[in-house]
């Protein structure tokens, strides 16, 4: 009897086995000569469709169409598997498609059914990929994946969608230099965060580099002369660098051992002095000259790899450091001692010929980034500056030359430019040479207007993703990064990059700026207008960054109530293009912080003329009442009404 009973288990258990195993109808085709790429695209489709429904499609490399089954087709534009669909609207949109654009079509072939996922390259078929999976329920962000638990039986999609990206260059500036950001990232971590990008339609990761400062120098960029480095890249010279590690104080954090960490918080660490694999043994400073090359070696080969991982998804790296560059004490040291001049142009390139040629054996990246001074964003800058800059910029351009132009060119800063003009760098820079700016006072202030004076070159907008002086709190910043993302293609900015130090909590505005790097029909009325640079008014306002700050419920001795909701803060000049004349002026003023005398005051210049030597506005008029004061027959001469606040 059990005997019997154990037969037909085994057999309702077989017959079980049979009906859920049976091979399914749909399969996946790749050409026989797949790029890697393509070949990635298709494992991809294959591991989201098993993560949501459980069934595990196969994968067959093929040049022909195979009847009797569902396909889901994964190629690039021009694989002449592509031509058998005989289909001639699905040619014509194939035919139309550029790098990294892509279609995702179902079409009907004799008796098959086709999911077409084609782009008009290998990333584009990478991003044809990801963009399914989201049809799929699936989404991506810089920390994961998000995959719902239910599964669901699969349906052959009807599918038909073009997508081309609004800006050629879309990704993020992980900035380094706190431990919630790259200072503690290893190999597995950059690589983790750069598959991501694609899945997100991202193609782009910078990396800006403090030079020997408060908090630097970094060891991702170094600096030095050709005779110093080795044939296989590494330095027989360099000097003291480190990224951040408990050992380390540096801004709004104190030197501590993990094991002293309140609250049990320790027992997330594994050692004392935690950090970056590569800063192991090194902290809080490599202690000799060997551990001072171990350190560059070991972020040469770290970035090496990283980098190297990178190129296969598609996804552009670039690096850089300030200009003028900072040279290191022990290397202007061992210049002075060689008898060189470091003031001399001809000293800087030679260091400029040096740390390319350090990159070009140790990373393979695509661009050099040349960072303008970040006090110019706070203090601005004097006409020395600007030469300084300048002459410091024509000796990098001259040693990226001498060395064969390996990469490409770059600027940025925490400006566009100069106070005077922030697009002077376009009178004189090569217009293949990207022009970039992260937005001012931490991602307060919009997108530079500037921007849009910017002709034929490319031009980078970066937005922050979040605020450096507020790392611990949560930034619900999405809303921000469509306003920036809009601003950006109003101004024919031809890249987006986020900057960042977290990634989970920044899920939201990382999403954001993805997705409005690809769409913004759905949410920006403007997106066809491009903005008018001859209707500029603000030129100027330095940061000139708009708020709303004060929201009583009444505003007294005022009528425009509405107009003093918002104010301009933080500014101390402001332009406005206007025709010669003379005109009366009004300025409207509003303390909304302080309630005595002698807290606030400032003088006022209009057309470089003192026209209020010490104004006090709680002195006139006391707490949130507007102030208004005007000053007849202020004449234009040069199409421009210049007011300054000091």
């Amino acid at each position: 009897m059990r005997a019997n009973l154990l037969v037909l288990l085994l057999s309702a258990i077989i017959l079980l086995s049979s009906c859920t195993e049976q091979p399914s109808r749909t399969i996946i085709i790749l050409s026989k000569d797949a790029s890697t790429q393509e070949v990635l695209a298709a494992k991809e489709v294959r591991r989201c469709i098993y993560q949501r429904t459980g069934e595990l499609f196969t994968i067959i490399f093929s040049d022909s169409l195979i009847s009797g089954s569902d396909i889901i087709l994964v190629a690039k534009k021009k694989r002449p598997i592509l031509k058998l669909l005989n289909d001639k609207n699905v040619s014509r949109l194939i035919s139309g498609l550029k790098k990294e654009e892509y279609i995702l079509k179902t079409v009907k072939n004799n008796s098959n059914n086709i999911l077409l996922l084609c782009g008009g390259d290998a990333t584009g078929t990478l991003y044809a990929a990801y963009r399914f999976a989201e049809y799929l329920g699936i989404r991506f962000y810089l920390h994961g994946d998000v995959i719902p638990d239910e599964k669901v039986n699969f349906q052959f999609s009807q599918l038909n969608e073009t997508r081309r990206p609004l800006f050629a260059v879309r990704g993020i500036l992980p900035f380094h230099d706190f431990p919630e950001g790259p200072d503690w990232w290893n190999a597995d971590d950059y690589k983790a965060i750069l598959s991501q990008l694609p899945k997100m339609g991202m193609n782009f990761i910078g990396h800006h580099t403090y030079p020997e400062s408060n908090v630097g120098p970094e060891p991702t960029v170094w600096i030095g002369m050709d005779k110093d480095i080795q044939k296989n890249g590494n330095v027989s010279f360099s000097y003291p660098a480190r990224y951040f590690t408990t050992a380390n104080g540096t801004w709004g954090y104190k030197a501590k051992n993990t094991s002293d960490y309140y609250f049990g918080a320790g027992q997330l660490f594994t050692r004392d002095i935690f950090g970056a694999e590569i800063m192991e043994g090194m902290s809080p400073w490599p202690g000799t000259p060997d551990d001072q090359n171990t350190l560059f070696d070991r972020t040469a080969r770290l970035f090496r790899e990283v980098f190297s991982f990178a190129k296969k998804l598609g996804v552009k790296t670039c690096v850089g450091t300030k200009t003028p560059l900072t040279i290191p004490k022990k290397v202007s040291e061992r210049l002075v001692r060689s008898g060189k001049n470091l003031k001399d142009r001809k000293t800087v390139q030679t260091l400029y010929e040096g740390m390319f040629q350090w990159i070009t054996k140790n990373y393979p990246i695509d661009y050099y980034w040349l960072w303008t001074p970040e006090n110019w964003t706070w203090g601005g800058n004097t006409k020395a500056d600007i030469q300084h800059t300048r002459s410091d910029i024509n000796s990098a351009i001259s040693a990226w030359k001498k060395i064969g132009t390996p990469f490409n060119m770059a600027t940025s800063g925490w400006v566009l430019g100069p106070k005077k003009d922030r697009t002077m760098f376009d009178e004189y820079l090569s217009k293949e040479v990207p022009m970039s700016s992260i937005n001012r006072q931490m991602g307060i202030a919009p997108v530079d207007v500037n921007f849009a004076r910017l002709k034929d070159r490319p031009k980078w907008a970066i937005p922050w993703l979040e605020d450096d002086a507020a790392l611990i709190l949560p930034q619900l910043w999405a809303g921000r990064m469509r306003r920036d993302a809009a601003d950006a293609l109003s101004y024919g900015c031809t890249g987006l990059i986020g900057i960042h130090w977290r990634t989970r909590i920044l899920a939201p505005n990382i999403s954001a700026l993805a997705n409005a790097g690809w769409e913004q029909k759905e949410w920006n009325p403007n997106i066809e207008i491009t903005f008018d640079v001859p209707d500029l008014d603000i030129i100027e306002g330095s940061p000139g960054a708009l708020f709303a700050v004060f929201s009583d419920s009444t505003l007294a001795n005022t009528k425009e109530d509405s107009i003093y909701r918002t104010l301009i803060y933080s500014m101390d000049n402001y332009y406005l293009n206007l025709e010669n004349g003379f005109y009366d002026v009004t300025l409207k003023f509003l303390e909304v912080h302080y309630k005595e005398k002698n807290k606030r005051y400032f003088g006022v210049k209009i057309q470089n003329k003192i026209v209020e030597p010490r104004l006090d506005i709680y002195a006139h008029v006391g707490y949130g009442k507007p102030l208004e004061l005007t000053y007849n027959n202020v004449r234009v001469k040069n199409g421009r009404l210049h007011l300054q606040f000091k």
